[in-house]
């Protein structure tokens, strides 16, 4: 089992055709370590869901810790929302998935088409297209998407959101790292749902050399993420979990626009807590 093969690349340029191209797409996927992503993969395939999560986490060799933990005991029954910010553009995704469908396994979390390839998750994925820089006519997978989250949602099931559509970035103008303007069509689902609403913040980045790849190509920057996600081994990925946005506090707001602004406030404000809980210590009952 593979996420990406060798054939894939064909699709990308005719220099990875025939024997010597298939040559050249192996010392690629060497490179950008997704021949270490197609072994994590292989070697957990007959996992799914949370549990698969759980197991990849493992072999890349990556831990988390939780921030006010306890409020993850105090999940809405029935529908919810979660909000994040989306530093890593990977990583992130399979904590959420390993995190909150561990507790709710009809958890789902709307991802990009490139995640969506990860078919041993694929009962909590809602895929969608990746968002760009430039403002792009909404695709059909996307409108599915949101069909979807909304069918969800009503039938009584959790759903997550990276509400910006793409990993953050290095903005000069601000000189920061920071996630992009939220999604208009995100906002007005959470707006028109009125269901409890989730805020989590991962409190981390991924490295400096990524970040400044964006500044060249965002394709550049996104051949990074395999990498990005083994150069974490050891390290303790930070995240914070927020206090629940009930439906009576999302009613003071009329329009997606304000309840956005508040909501965007709640991720990106939130505080860094003072004691980190690591994840496999929560007890959930």
């Amino acid at each position: 089992m593979k996420v990406v093969d060798t054939t894939d690349f064909e699709g990308f340029s005719p220099i990875f055709r025939g024997e010597k191209g298939r040559r050249r797409a192996e010392f690629v996927m060497r490179k950008l370590a997704i021949d270490k992503v197609n072994w994590v993969y292989d070697h957990s395939g007959s996992y799914t869901g949370a549990e698969f999560a759980g197991r990849l986490l493992n072999d890349v060799g990556v831990n988390y810790v939780v921030g006010n933990a306890e409020r993850l005991k105090m999940l809405p029954e029935g529908a919810f929302i979660t909000i994040a910010n989306h530093p890593y553009g990977g990583l992130d995704g399979i904590i959420l998935i390993n995190m909150i469908a561990g507790i709710r396994p009809d958890y789902k979390l709307m991802v990009n088409e490139l995640i969506s390839r990860v078919k041993t998750m694929k009962e909590n994925f809602i895929p969608v297209t990746p968002t760009g820089n430039k403002k792009k006519p909404i695709t059909s997978v996307s409108i599915n998407g949101i069909k979807e989250t909304i069918r969800n949602l009503r039938n009584g099931h959790p759903v997550g959101f990276f509400p910006s559509g793409a990993v953050s970035d290095f903005s000069l103008r601000e000189m920061r790292i920071r996630d992009r303007k939220w999604q208009d069509s995100i906002l007005h689902v959470i707006h028109k749902m009125r269901v409890p609403v989730l805020p989590i913040r991962f409190f981390d980045l991924n490295s400096k050399f990524f970040y400044f790849l964006g500044l060249i190509n965002w394709r550049i920057r996104t051949l990074r993420i395999p990498t990005e996600l083994f150069n974490k081994r050891n390290q303790k990925s930070r995240i914070g979990i927020g206090n629940i946005v009930t439906v009576q506090e999302q009613e003071k707001y009329n329009d997606p626009e304000s309840l956005g602004d508040y909501l965007r406030r709640s991720v990106y404000e939130m505080p860094l807590p003072q004691i980190f809980v690591p994840h496999s210590l929560i007890q959930i009952p």
